[in-house]
Formats: C-alpha cells, structure tokens, sequence
C-alpha cells in the first residue's frame, strides 16, 4: 500500500479529478496506440513515461521542474507524429492545481507557454487550413487560459478544504468548552456540597450516642442538602438537553440533503441572541416541521425565514411541495407545536397554497 501511495496514487488532497484526467489520457491515446497495423510500443512507453511525470508532480518537490518540463517534451514531440495537442492541457492544469505561490506559478507557466504557443503555431503553420480561424482562436483560449482556470479551481477547492478544517477545529473547541463549563458547574456546585454532607455526617456520627436531637437535626440538614443538589443536577441535565436554532438547522439540513431537498435559511443570524428557552422550543418545531416535509411534501425546497420586531420573534417555514387541500387543527403534529408554543406565549398558523406554510410567532416578555 506504500508503493502505492508514493508511486502510483494521486495525493489524497486533490480528490478525483486527477483520476478523471488520467482516464482521459488513456482515452485520447487509444486510438493513436492501434492506428498502425502493429502495437505502437514507442507511443506506449511515451505515455507510460509522461503518465509517471504526470502524478509524480502533483506534489512540489525538488525535481518538479524537470517532471513539468519532460512532460512539455514529450507532449511537443507527440502533438508532431500523433497530433496529441491536448496534453499540453494535462500539464497546464497540474500547475494550476499546485499551492505554488505567485512567482512560481507565473514561472512555470511561463515555461509552459512557451511550449504550448510554439508548439501550436508551429502546427498550425503546418496546417492551417485544417485549423481554420476559430480553431486557431479555440486552439490559443485554451492554451493560454487553463493555467489560470485551473489556478482559480484550485485556490476554491483549498478555500473550502480550509474552511471545513476549521469547522471541525471549531466544533472540537465548542465540545472541549462545553465540558470544561459543565466540569466546572459540577465542581464548584456539587463539590462544595457533598464536602458539606461529609462533614454533616461524621458530625451526626459524633452526636448520635451524646446528642440524639441535634444529630437527627444534622440527619435532616443532610436530606435536605442532598434534595437540593439532585434539583441542581436536574437543572444541569437540562439545560445540556436545549437545542438551540443553529444546532437543529444543521441537523435538519443534512436529513433534508439525504432525501435530496435542499435547505433555505433567510436571516437566521437575528436568532442567535433570542432566549434560549425560545430557541429550544423553535428548535423542536423546526425538527418536526422539516420531518414532515420530508415524508409528505415531495418538495424540492424547504424555506426557513427569521425575523423579529419590537414585540415578536417570527419564524415561517414553508416548501414548494404538493400542500394539501384541507387543513386540520392536528395536521403536521399542529397540536403539539400549539402546546410547544403556548408555553412561551406563541402561536401558529399553517396554511397551503402552493406548498405548505407555517407561520410562527412568539411575543417578547420584558
């Protein structure tokens, strides 16, 4: 697996689309390879050869300026006896691909043009009228431009690759945060009391024997303590158990894209600094909402609008599937997001039209 890897494998970064380039080199060379009444073994190794340069210099290494310039080589030689021209874009999008910085990549591409653009006027003298003016024109577009498409590509391509890194760095700090919190609620809450109830105790063992009384009264003192501590663990469990608006939209966005519906967020920002009590409940009604939509809709489209005014808090949820003709009180798990609701002074209305829409509202206490 480690020749593999080193020898014959593209790096894992750039994903399947050197693969798809490899393929496609051997699909372009088919034809040329069987022309001739006999295998074409020259042609072969040549492609075997510029096949090894091809995926060795996908990574930046000491001998990538020879690995770039042999594969600018043997494509000039090719596009002369076999008129394999486009392998020179082979070459122009690994240099595009690679992290180079400005200089380097200006550097090579330079190289590069130079044998792409005297290679194709030199073919192109030669058969011009093959060619004909908006071949010439195509021909130099692609010559010239794929460097720097490809560049483009590939700094997106490592734009989003940094930023889903950061996101697992992000919610890897949000846990370890989230355990420190609760780590230290336990400690400084529960600690100090059970230190309490330790003390209590070998004090009511003391007593028992000389003052029955005032030992029973330490007994109860400890009851009540341990009453209190298991309302504080309740409330601890608890508030790890809300869910706010964020943290059910993401959840609810990767079950919509399994059934191939695609999630719309208008706004969501203004939620994040509603009451966590509210966001909790919300975050319930979009779970609910976004489950029927996926079993009843057949949309294509969930839409989640925010927004909020001096006296409510909104949220619409709405989708572009089939609706339904009649509404009833207990339709999508209506009775339920009423109760939900009701708790934090909100209601809710649904209606269809084209579609279904849930429009939600919740009353801001002072």
């Amino acid at each position: 697996m480690t020749f593999l890897e080193n020898h014959v494998l593209f790096p894992k970064r750039f994903g399947i689309m050197p693969y798809f380039w490899a393929f496609s080199l051997i699909a372009l060379s088919s034809q040329p390879l069987f022309e001739k009444n006999n295998f074409d073994w020259i042609l072969f190794l040549l492609l075997l050869i510029f096949l090894k340069l091809y995926r060795d210099g996908y990574e930046i290494n000491r001998l990538l300026p020879l690995q770039i310039i042999g594969q600018l080589i043997i494509t000039t030689y090719l596009v002369y006896e076999y008129s394999l021209g486009t392998l020179f874009i082979f070459t122009a999008w690994e240099i595009g691909s690679l992290p180079f910085k400005n200089k380097q990549f200006y550097r090579y591409t330079a190289i590069y043009l130079i044998f792409s653009i005297l290679c194709i006027a030199g073919n192109i003298l030669v058969n011009f009228k093959s060619y004909g003016i908006y071949g010439i024109i195509i021909t130099s577009v692609f010559a010239i431009g794929s460097p720097f498409a490809a560049r483009s590509l590939g700094n997106s391509y490592r734009r989003m690759y940094r930023l889903k890194q950061n996101n697992k760095r992000l919610e890897t700090i949000i846990k370890q945060n989230e355990r420190e919190r609760i780590s230290k609620d336990l400690h400084d809450n529960l600690g100090q009391s059970f230190s309490l109830i330790t003390l209590k105790a070998e004090l009511a063992d003391k007593l028992i024997d000389k003052n029955a009384e005032q030992a029973r009264q330490e007994i109860r003192d400890i009851a009540a303590t341990s009453r209190d501590d298991l309302s504080l663990v309740r409330q601890i469990v608890s508030d790890l158990n809300q869910k706010s608006i964020a943290e059910a939209m993401i959840e609810e966005e990767n079950n919509l894209r399994v059934v191939n519906i695609i999630q719309q967020s208008n706004n969501e920002k203004v939620s994040v600094i509603w009451p966590i009590k509210i966001q909790n409940v919300l975050a319930a009604i979009i779970k609910e909402a976004s489950t029927n939509i996926i079993k009843y809709s057949k949309a294509h489209t969930a839409t989640f609008d925010f927004d909020q005014d001096n006296d409510y808090y909104t949220l619409d949820i709405s989708d572009d599937g089939v609706g339904y003709k009649k509404v009833r009180k207990d339709s999508f798990g209506l009775t339920g997001m009423s109760q939900r609701l009701s708790d934090i002074n909100g209601v809710i209305d649904i209606s269809s039209d084209h579609g279904t829409i849930l429009k939600i509202k919740v009353k801001k206490v002072d």
